[in-house]
């Protein structure tokens, strides 16, 4: 089996991340650095375009670049300097173990960015992900053009995530979503096929799939 991961509110928990990274730049750019989270978690999972179109309430490409490169340097060290348990939702490390060993090939898909990917790669992902992709390397294509390439013609795969477009890109491409409904999306993945409160859910589900 196949199985694709979104990144944000799937495995990560974001607000650890996001939330001071996207204050910072606020604040230098000469927002309000202290608008309400919720806010800023509606736009999360979006390409880092949107996220800041929406957030900053403009269109000006150049006030959207520089936000975007602030964004990576504050993340990366973030990323870099924060505690693990603090990055992964808990169980997330010891459930990609379990599905590595178990046969699984394991993907990543999502609308961040190759740095912020890389930078979670190197807190322990890569000893399980076979194969991660994200919006820049397909310049910011959305997911359901991603996984239709990804995938090759292959139809057993999963798509597991938090936001409305991740089940979109599995319901386009003919796979199985499952919803984390612990994300940011909440109702969002009321229409996946099968929805998880908790990452360890995913097993059973997962065992009961490729068995047919």
């Amino acid at each position: 089996m196949n199985i694709v991961f979104d990144l944000d509110g799937t495995l990560v928990k974001t607000e650890n991340i996001a939330l001071p990274a996207i204050r910072n730049i606020l604040k230098d750019l000469g927002y309000d650095p202290n608008i309400p989270d919720k806010e800023i978690f509606k736009y999360i999972g979006y390409t880092i375009d949107d996220i800041f179109e929406g957030l900053l309430k403009t269109k000006d490409k150049k006030i959207i670049e520089k936000a975007i490169s602030l964004l990576d340097e504050y993340e990366t060290e973030i990323i870099r300097n924060e505690d693990i348990n603090k990055i992964f939702f808990d169980g997330v490390l010891k459930v990609l173990e379990k599905l590595k060993k178990d046969g699984h090939k394991l993907y990543i898909l999502s609308n961040c960015n190759i740095k912020y990917m890389n930078a979670l790669l190197e807190k322990k992902l890569n000893e399980y992900i076979d194969s991660p992709h994200c919006a820049e390397m397909y310049n910011w294509q959305e997911k359901d053009f991603v996984l239709r390439l990804i995938s090759d013609g292959k139809k057993d795969f999963v798509m597991v995530g938090d936001r409305h477009k991740d089940i979109e890109a599995a319901k386009a491409n003919d796979f199985i979503s499952i919803g984390c409904a612990y994300g940011f999306g909440y109702d969002e993945v009321k229409d996946a096929d099968y929805i998880v409160n908790n990452i360890r859910e995913i097993l059973p589900i997962i065992k009961q799939i490729s068995q047919g």
